[in-house]
């Protein structure tokens, strides 16, 4: 999407899923026939919690900007939680400019039994908030896509969010108190 909406988009020139598939082809599996004659076991135990695979849904917010309006923003975090719990695996829900945004996914989160809030590295003081919200809502484990720290956006915010030391990092998590 080369940094664009609609779309997910993507940093600078918008070559990473390019770039990521060119890679995999260099990638190969070694089959081992020479083995007891059983299943595979895909689980995962992370946090406490055990996973059908080690896969998971991303966090998206504002879905009507990135998708347009076959769905909006509780319709399809509703589904995605949903969808992820009865596959066995964690959806990670989105954050935005838009409080509703985090809302939708705490909601969703509550009512599916299980998913992981994310929040974006914002100022302090609603990082806290957010997190505040996500542990009222009954979340055991919060996310920060740290990742997001370069978009305009936050940027623009005042105070300022962005990029987060180790030191600011660490009291987001010991504020958490969940993983």
């Amino acid at each position: 999407c080369k940094n664009t909406i609609p779309g997910p988009g993507s940093k600078g020139t918008g070559t990473v899923a390019t770039r990521n598939y060119n890679g995999w082809q260099n990638i190969y599996l070694n089959l081992d026939t020479i083995a007891e004659n059983r299943g595979v076991d895909t689980t995962l135990e992370l946090f406490g919690r055990t996973f059908a695979m080690p896969v998971f849904a991303a966090p998206i917010g504002a879905v009507g900007n990135h998708y347009g309006s076959m769905l909006d923003e509780a319709s399809y975090t509703k589904m995605m939680a949903q969808g992820c719990v009865d596959a066995g695996i964690a959806a990670f829900t989105g954050d935005g400019l838009k409080e509703i945004f985090f809302q939708v996914g705490c909601d969703a989160m509550a009512a599916a039994g299980f998913a992981i809030p994310t929040v974006k590295p914002w100022h302090k003081d609603l990082v806290f908030k957010k997190m505040d919200y996500a542990k009222s809502m009954g979340a055991g484990i919060i996310a920060m896509d740290i990742d997001a720290s370069g978009l305009p956006f936050l940027k623009q915010m005042d105070p300022p969010s962005g990029p987060k030391s180790v030191a600011e990092l660490k009291e987001f998590a010991d504020h958490a108190g969940v993983p």
